[in-house]
């Protein structure tokens, strides 16, 4: 995952801070800093979010159910015994 905050991360700096310049000298309209800095964290931010979930799915896909029976359950295993 460090690997793709980081890659997110250096791109998010380039194109925002290019966009950012690209606008200034074709439009005349100045982004400042804290508004770049921002939107970087914030594609920063949804970047880890989106591959956090991918990676949970994945893993979540991975896994097996239990085999055989279990009895200390608080589901409809329960309800049968008379408990």
């Amino acid at each position: 995952m460090r690997k793709v905050v980081w890659t997110s991360f250096g791109v998010a700096l380039v194109l925002v801070n290019l966009i950012a310049e690209i606008a200034a000298i074709y439009t005349g309209v100045f982004v400042s800093m804290f508004i770049r800095i921002s939107i970087i964290i914030g594609v920063t931010t949804v970047a880890m979010i989106f591959y956090g979930s991918i990676a949970l799915v994945n893993n979540l896909e991975k896994e097996k159910p239990l085999s055989g029976h279990v009895r200390d359950t608080l589901g409809e295993d329960r309800k049968k015994d008379g408990a």
